[in-house]
């Protein structure tokens, strides 16, 4: 995801401004900073997702009153990349859209993480287990993917897997 100059600076200057605050803890200083950018891109951008019909392409994130995404990354914390993409699959579910592999990487952008350097392969284990299933082909004819019951029940449970 690439931002505009005007949103960067922004960005930039709100982590300036986090890092002149006293008394705050790391973790503190990252919720902070983490809530600073998501109102910096709720002001100025609306998230378009690829693969979804028209009528349903543009998703503003501020219509989603319970939890943006920042905010799920960090109340969930996921540990390893499979994880990751289980959090990123349960929220594509929670804004009640399918989602191709382009998507998920677009929003290790939006959550300024590194991306995995096979995120198919990550996608395929965890259709392996069962928590993600293909629901069909976008127009430009990439897989869409939605996450399963069972993959509901991994992410709320705090990543374990039921025996």
């Amino acid at each position: 995801m690439e931002f505009n100059p005007d949103i960067k600076k922004r960005i930039e200057e709100a982590k300036k401004l986090i890092n002149t605050v006293d008394n705050l803890s790391e973790k503190e200083q990252e919720i902070l900073f983490s809530k600073m950018v998501d109102r910096i891109l709720d002001n100025k951008e609306i998230v378009v997702l690829k693969g979804i019909t028209p009528s349903e392409n543009l998703v503003n994130l501020n219509d989603n009153s319970d939890e943006n995404l920042q905010e799920m990354y960090h109340r969930l914390k996921p540990k390893t990349s499979l994880d990751t993409i289980m959090l990123l699959s349960y929220y594509f579910y929670k804004i009640n859209v399918h989602f191709s592999v382009g998507d998920l990487l677009e929003k290790y952008g939006f959550l300024l993480i590194s991306p995995p350097s096979n995120p198919s392969d990550l996608v395929n284990k965890n259709r392996q287990k069962g928590f993600i299933m293909l629901k069909g082909k976008s127009q430009e004819k990439n897989n869409l993917f939605s996450i399963t019951r069972s993959g509901l029940s991994y992410v709320e449970s705090g990543y374990k897997e039921a025996k």
